[in-house]
């Protein structure tokens, strides 16, 4: 066993349901005896190889089995990247029209993933045009991208579900908003877009703040709307929501990649450093 399976993966386990579907499963039916639902997602992305891509596809098509079959409150999020976008873009289709299908057979919802700057375009016109055959589709949008107002208009101009997330890759100035005021601004205002005009969507941020603002904007909309928040974080947060009536979800990664993953969440916060660190001793 290598350094990271033996020291850090321990402490990723904080934020990623381990290595093995099963594992995530497990963590997504004790989600829910919480009264908490659970996005699951198979870790990977920008996956070249056309078979690897395949293999990640079916993999998702046994995961919404899983759920099903196990009568768990929760359904997949993938990465358009990991079933081929940027490589083999016939393919991609190909491969998400089978998940897409697959979820709406279930009866499941299917969340599209954003990633970074140089996907965005193609990844908000892919989900609009297998939301055109299949309504349960939604995707996210990053609220640090400047032109997400404008990408929020065409996707509810076509009655499209959207997680709302602050965004987390590294981007230039020139495509994202640079201050932490000036996302949140951001955030506020395609939130409020949302509990206008949305329906079927999720608010997707741990920011005490801002998930008060949603409090505020959803007492008098009456909106269908999910809080969405990761695994092992602010999970009091969780609790307090579900006993106020909220639908609250959890999002649970698991797989072979979990290390690129964790790295983000432990270097993101200084106490998850320190956390790391104080695991070496």
């Amino acid at each position: 066993m290598g350094f990271k399976e033996r020291v850090v993966l321990p402490l990723a386990k904080r934020w990623i349901s381990g290595v093995s579907m099963d594992s995530a499963i497990e963590d997504a039916k004790k989600a829910n005896s919480k009264g908490i639902g659970a996005i699951v997602n198979f870790l990977g992305e920008e996956i070249k190889d056309p078979r690897i891509a395949d293999a990640h596809a079916d993999e998702y098509l046994r995961l919404q089995e899983k759920l099903h079959d196990g009568a768990v409150n929760g359904f997949a999020s993938v990465k358009l990247t990991q079933l081929g976008l940027g490589a083999d873009e016939d393919g991609m289709r190909r491969r998400l029209e089978r998940i897409a299908a697959n979820a709406e057979r279930l009866g499941q919802l299917l969340w599209i993933d954003m990633e970074g700057s140089k996907f965005t375009d193609k990844t908000v016109k892919t989900y609009l045009e297998v939301h055109s055959r299949h309504q349960g589709v939604g995707v996210a949008l990053q609220a640090y991208a400047r032109r997400s107002e404008s990408d929020l208009k065409s996707i509810l101009d076509d009655g499209g579900k959207v997680r709302l997330v602050k965004g987390a890759y590294k981007e230039s100035p020139d495509f994202v908003f640079p201050t932490r005021q000036e996302v949140n601004r951001s955030f506020e205002r395609l939130m409020a877009t949302l509990f206008e005009r949305g329906n079927g969507f999720a608010i997707g941020t741990h920011d005490s703040v801002l998930i008060e603002r949603a409090r505020a904007l959803a007492e008098p909309s009456h909106a269908d709307f999910r809080f969405e928040l990761l695994k092992g974080i602010r999970d009091e947060t969780k609790d307090e929501l579900v006993k106020s009536g909220y639908r609250v979800s959890e999002y649970l990664p698991y797989g072979d990649s979990w290390y690129a993953y964790s790295k983000r969440r432990i270097t993101e916060h200084p106490s998850n450093v320190w956390l790391l660190l104080r695991s070496l001793v």
